[in-house]
């Protein structure tokens, strides 16, 4: 594969590796709105209060609303689970892209190298002929 080709997919690497950093990206700002909003949900159920001095009617439906928010606590913290688990996929994606990137460019490095090392010989090569040249020319 030629320099320019390598070159280009180092390029395709590095822009798969920024894609899934901005992927892992929102995923943590979604992770950060579920952790943030089972903290307010918390805090509601700290400030519903006690029962235990309200109206039988009262008690009831703040009964009611506590388990409706410790039923949404516990969604939320299933979907954060699940969630989590998505971003570790991402994380281990993200790792791959680094990797296959990081591949790519140190072939492209030696290849580059390989090139400047055969322009080297041939420079030397031609500068090693033309002193033969010149040395023969002088015995003659």
């Amino acid at each position: 594969m030629n320099p320019r080709a390598l070159e280009q997919v180092v390029q395709l690497r590095e822009r798969e590796q920024e894609r899934v950093g901005a992927v892992l990206a929102e995923q943590e700002r979604t992770r950060q709105r579920f952790v943030t909003s089972i903290s307010q949900l918390g805090d509601l159920l700290d400030q519903a209060g006690a029962t235990g001095a309200l109206p039988p009617t009262l008690a009831s439906n703040l009964g009611a609303y506590k388990l409706s928010v410790l039923d949404m606590a516990d969604r939320h913290r299933t979907a954060l689970a699940r969630h989590e688990s998505q971003m570790d996929q991402t994380r281990l994606a993200l790792h791959e892209a680094f990797r296959r990137r990081e591949a790519v460019a140190q072939l492209h490095e030696r290849r580059l190298e390989e090139g400047e090392r055969a322009l080297l010989v041939a420079e030397r090569k031609r500068t090693d002929d033309v002193a033969q040249t010149v040395w023969l020319r002088g015995r003659a």
